[in-house]
């Protein structure tokens, strides 16, 4: 019987490898850095204690059901890796030692590159990704719908907040670039 918390820690030491090979030693400072300073961190812990919640419901279903890894768990574990790809991509393309906001008033155009120029939040999707793909991996289905009903709104949520405090610092260079650039998805939301 496949172990899928094994496979899972085997991913994310794998994504750590991947991570280090990218960003070097910038790695951990790369991957907590903020892309957006917003008034005040509650979107944040919101972010946090519904990640945490869903996480620990998926695991608690894993742990206690101990499902036979089939073909959706595998799919998750793939989910789950490609999310965290797209999560070291997006921090390697937005942090080169300065911040989402330093770089965009240093030059507007050097913000809207990579995956920046498709999507306004890649490292959400990449987070969301990972959520989804996680709780797949576990085999939840409660971890699933507490991803869609708790998690997703929450990440929605800190994205509003980050976006009011980008919009009140960079105005009209802001919705110009918000009108050409999708949320989470390419050519979706």
């Amino acid at each position: 019987m496949v172990n899928t918390l094994k496979v899972l820690a085997a991913v994310v030491a794998l994504l750590i490898i991947i991570g280090l090979g990218m960003l070097g030693k910038k790695l951990i400072r790369a991957l907590i850095f903020k892309t957006a300073k917003t008034h005040s961190n509650e979107s944040a812990v919101l972010e946090f204690i519904t990640g945490a919640v869903t996480a620990g419901i998926a695991i608690a279903y894993y742990t206690s059901k101990q499902p036979v890894a089939d073909a959706f768990m595998w799919t998750g574990i793939v989910i789950f890796f490609l999310g965290g790809i797209l999560q070291l991509i997006a921090r390697k393309q937005l942090y080169e030692e300065k911040t989402f906001e330093e770089r965009l008033s240093a030059s507007f155009a050097a913000a809207q590159t990579g995956l920046y120029s498709k999507i306004r939040h890649p490292n959400k999707s990449a987070l969301l990704l990972m959520m989804l793909g996680f709780c797949l991996a576990m085999g939840s289905i409660w971890g699933l719908a507490l991803t869609i009903i708790l998690f997703f709104p929450s990440v929605l949520y800190r994205i509003s907040q980050e976006e009011r405090a980008l919009l009140d610092k960079f105005g009209d260079r802001w919705m110009s670039y918000k009108d050409d650039t999708k949320k989470l998805i390419p050519g979706i939301l």
